[in-house]
């Protein structure tokens, strides 16, 4: 965000709490923003499906509201960042390939407020409806960025002792889970290309990483919102690119990179 709006001339201000559990420091954010002298919004919502109210308010003062990275559910808005469905999609077919097309999964996903990781689930459990050998036997969600604690992990394998992968919708989630499952035959695959995660799929810790690049969702929202508030924008979504990372490919990622 920083280095498209030196490029493209813009004054930014970035805010963000913590957490992505800090759902109403995020409201106060954008309420004090919108009191200010802004020309547009951009906000990746913490609850996709509580933004009507904020987005209205916007609106009556004039200013043009955007998703980027997480999805808007409640109110129409020009979306920036990856098809989450599809790259959940994605992994599923990985897993399935891993596993030979057999054996008994779980889910540990993000919190289903933020559309993100409900699409992720709903790509990877589509995938799974053409897998007759691969059973789903655990969906949990709530872990927004959280690493899953040995305690966790323990209690999941002693109600679920047979199983064979897991997907999760964040890699800080997976890194947590691939250190408490280690030892373990498990395949574990997930979302977000962080330097640690990349080198966990190198060492064969995560066994497939669905890559979205942080920089350029950010680098792109503000090239699209300039643009549409120079008149020239679609008003449509903007989809950026992502793609499944493995031990196969993951170097060739990272030089490019």
């Amino acid at each position: 965000m920083e280095d498209a709006a030196e490029k493209y001339r813009a004054d930014v201000v970035i805010l963000s709490p913590d957490s992505e559990t800090e759902e109403k420091v995020q409201e106060n954010m954008i309420r004090d923003l919108l009191k200010t002298d802004i020309q547009a919004l951009a906000v990746s919502p913490i609850d996709s499906y509580e933004c009507e109210e904020y987005v209205s308010e916007a609106r009556e003062k004039g200013i043009s509201v955007y998703a980027c990275d997480t999805p808007m559910e409640d109110c129409e808005v020009p979306y920036i960042g990856i098809d989450n469905e599809k790259l959940g999609y994605e992994l599923g077919e990985k897993l399935a390939e891993t596993l030979e097309h057999k054996g008994n999964i779980g889910i540990i996903a993000g919190d289903f407020k933020q559309a993100g990781h409900r699409m992720r689930v709903t790509g990877f459990e589509k995938y799974m409806e053409k897998e007759p050998g691969i059973t789903i036997e655990m969906v949990r969600n709530g872990y927004s960025n959280i690493r899953v604690s040995q305690k966790d992990v323990d209690e999941i394998f002693k109600k679920y002792p047979d199983l064979d992968g897991i997907m999760t919708t964040s890699a800080v989630t997976a890194l947590g889970l691939s250190e408490a499952t280690e030892g373990r035959e498990i395949s574990i695959v997930s979302v977000d290309a962080q330097e640690d995660a990349l080198k966990a799929v190198q060492d064969g810790r995560i066994t497939a990483l669905g890559a979205q690049s942080g920089y350029q969702i950010g680098y792109e929202t503000i090239r699209y919102i300039v643009k549409d508030l120079e008149g020239k924008g679609t008003g449509e979504d903007e989809i950026l690119d992502s793609q499944v990372l493995t031990e196969e490919n993951i170097d060739t990622y990272t030089e490019e990179s």
